[in-house]
This record gives C-alpha cells, structure tokens and sequence, in this order.
C-alpha cells in the first residue's frame, strides 16, 4: 500500500517504473510465445477419415431388390442388393447336369476298358492257341491273321480308353480330370449364383444409392459406398517447415469444428514419405526451370482415442490438430514418451 501510494504521489517514479515494467512484461510474454510456439506445432489443414468401401457387384445382371436407402446404417452381412438370380440358377442347372453325364461316361468307358482287357485277353489265348495248330496245318492262315488283327484291334482299343481316362483307368470317377474340370464349371455356376446377392461386408452406413429396381448393373462398377463404422483417424496437411521435430509416438490434441467445445486426444501414428504433390495426378516438374518454390504439405495421420459416448466422427469433417514436440528451446529437446519412434 505504501509502495502504491508513494506512486500515485510521484508521477515521475511511477513513469520509471512503467519505462522498466513493461518492456520486461513483453519480452516475458514474448519469449513464452516463442517457446510455446517452438514446442507446439499446429494445423487446421486437418480432415477426419474413416475406412470406406465402394460395393460393386462382381456379375452383369439387372437388379430386382434394393433393401437399403441413402445414409442407413446396416450390419455384416445385411443384404444390400439383390440381382435377378434365375440366369444363373439356370447355368448352375446345367453345370450340375453335365457333371451327372461326365461323371457316368466316365464309368462306361471303364466299364469298356474292363470288356476290352477281357477281349484281349482271350483273342491273345485263340492267337497262342491257333498258331500252335496253324503249324500242324490244322487251322487256315486266313483264320490265324484274322485273330491277330482283332487282337491288335483290342489293344488299340485299349489304349484309347485308358488315354481318355487320364492314362490311368483304375482311378475313381471323382480323381479323373474330365470330372475335375466338370466339378470346377459347377461350382464356378455356384459362385456366380452366389454374387447375385450382395451383402455388407462390415459394419457402417451406406451411401451414394443411386440404384433402384429394373436398373441393369455391370460388374466391376460401383452401386455405391460403405462408410464403415469404428475406425476415425485425422489426416493432417503440415508444412514441411513444421516436421523437424514432430516424431511417431508424439501426443495430439485435436478439435474438430463440428464440436468446438469438445477436445479429443490422440497420437501421431504415421509420417507419409511424400509430400502431398509428389503423389497428385500432375506432379510438380521442377527440372524444367519455370517454377516457383513454395512451403510443401506432408500428410500425418493421426491415431484418435475414442471414448464410449463421443459425438460421431463423419468422414471429411475440419479439424484442428496441435502436436506436442516436448521441444523447449532454452534446454533443447526433451527425453521422448515411450513408443515414440525416432
């Protein structure tokens, strides 16, 4: 009190002391600025990103069901379209009739190769038994080259069978390659029948539906997309300038615009090896003399820690994102947390 009363007595004192106060005043608040600015580095260039799928049939047909609408949420395994089956139930009907008759040729061309052994075998006995009595002229020439010739017959007659049988006529109907290739036309009708309908892959909601009964799709073309639930992480755009001291492992305190009052923690997961122009359609050409240099922008992901009862994160929504460097510029850079990767 006194010290307050001799200055409002004494306007030079008091003029003195404001001439020392406040230049020491700002330079505190300076250098605080400074050092915080020094430690934390921060963004608005910052998007929330979520995992998303783009659902394409995998056949051409047109579609008869669409049970979901723009922006419902669904579940695994919910159907999401349904294509007109009764083309390919049709394929698979024939696929599976084919296999039947492949299936019982096979057991009659080893039925035949078992009759053509056994007629072999006795046209060779008659051929022995015959060339024996052809030397004591009881049995014709004629009669002898006739047996030989249908034994040769025979034996031809054998080996086309058992080349038709994969060379090996004793394996099952189930291991011949006729079968195989059969069973493989079948089973590929029944993927096809499967595909006509689609389901959600995982957890999410649904959106871009701009498909309705009646409309022809083509496999391969995007109906729409499936933004899935669970899984958020920001995308931040620092300028390269910024990254000297930003490491994995760093902590993040993010802000999305959506909520402002709200604050979310997070963790500086991964550095991308580009900057953001060096992977755009048009990348820049600096070799050809006619540039302009300018600060470029490296993408960081960022790892959100997400509570039970967070307000929702919808992917694309700004965000603001502080990094902290532990980075004091008095005393140099501090000891990282554990995890961090330097």
């Amino acid at each position: 009190m006194a010290l307050l009363a001799r200055l409002s007595e004494n306007p030079r004192l008091r003029r003195l002391l404001l001439m020392i106060a406040l230049p020491l005043v700002l330079v505190v608040l300076g250098l605080w600025y400074w050092s915080h600015s020094e430690r934390y580095q921060d963004t608005d260039n910052a998007y929330v990103v979520a995992d998303q799928v783009n659902v394409a049939p995998q056949i051409t047909g047109r579609v008869i069901q669409v049970p979901v609408a723009q922006n419902q949420a669904v579940e695994p395994g919910q159907l999401l379209l349904q294509i007109d089956p009764e083309p390919f139930k049709i394929a698979l009907d024939q696929a599976t009739a084919n296999l039947e008759t492949v299936r019982n040729q096979i057991r009659a061309q080893q039925a035949q190769y078992l009759a053509a052994e056994a007629n072999a075998a006795y046209l060779q006995r008659e051929v022995d038994r015959k060339t024996n009595l052809a030397k004591q002229d009881v049995v014709s020439s004629s009669k002898l080259d006739d047996l030989k010739t249908g034994l040769t017959v025979a034996r031809q007659q054998i080996a086309q069978i058992s080349a038709s049988l994969n060379g090996d006529p004793s394996l099952p109907y189930s291991e011949q390659a006729s079968y195989k290739q059969a069973l493989a036309s079948r089973d590929q009708a029944a993927l096809q029948l499967s595909y006509a309908t689609l389901k959600a892959p995982a957890a999410g909601v649904v959106t871009e539906v701009d498909i309705k009964p009646g409309d022809v799709v083509t496999a391969g073309r995007p109906v729409f997309a499936l933004v899935m639930s669970g899984n958020r992480w920001v995308e931040a755009n620092f300028k390269e300038t910024q990254l000297t001291r930003v490491h994995v492992g760093q902590k993040v305190e993010v802000r999305v615009d959506t909520y402002p009052s709200r604050k979310w923690t997070g963790t500086v997961q991964s550095i991308a090896p580009g900057t953001g122009s060096v992977f755009s359609v048009l990348p820049a050409q600096n070799a050809t003399g006619n540039w302009v240099k300018v600060v470029q922008r490296i993408p960081v992901r960022i790892a959100l820690s997400l509570a039970p009862g967070d307000p929702d994160l919808r992917a694309g929504m700004s965000a603001e994102v502080d990094v902290d460097t532990h980075y004091n510029p008095f005393f140099g850079e501090a000891s990282a947390d554990p995890g961090d990767d330097r």
